[in-house]
């Protein structure tokens, strides 16, 4: 059985005032966001966030394929418009990639005109694929 998790997002972190401040600049609301100290879930509240995070999230579902995340999340990006270079010469930001598999050999291929979107807005891609045991 094949299955894959993905998640793809832009962050803005580490920052001090309040969210909304980040909001206003990008004209836009984040999809997530936390503050410093907020518990991670209520099932284990004395674990805490680290930092401060404003995320755009790509908002699919997390068995859409990478390629439809990436896609839905630099639309988003592309709307900022200037705001994205602004928002990224003020703050600490970067887009993150997380995509668990459970099977041998998973194939991830993005095609030239999609990462052309991305390097277009200046931005590089991370990626951190985490191997799972099936069983």
């Amino acid at each position: 059985m094949k299955r894959l998790e993905h998640h793809v997002y832009f962050a803005i972190f580490g920052f001090q005032e309040d969210p909304e401040a980040i909001t206003a600049q990008a004209g836009m609301p984040p999809d997530d966001c936390w503050r410093q100290g907020e518990p991670y879930s209520e099932l284990a509240p004395e674990a805490r966030r680290l930092d401060n995070r404003w995320l755009l999230t790509s908002g699919l579902d997390q068995q859409a394929s990478h390629r439809e995340h990436f896609e839905a999340l630099v639309e988003k990006l592309e709307q900022l418009g200037d705001r994205l270079p602004a928002l990224r010469r003020r703050y600490r930001c970067g887009i993150g990639v997380s995509q668990y598999f459970f099977m041998d050999d998973p194939a991830f291929y993005l095609p030239a005109e999609l990462m052309a979107r991305f390097k277009a807005l200046d931005l590089t891609l991370t990626f951190d694929q985490l191997g799972l045991d099936s069983h």
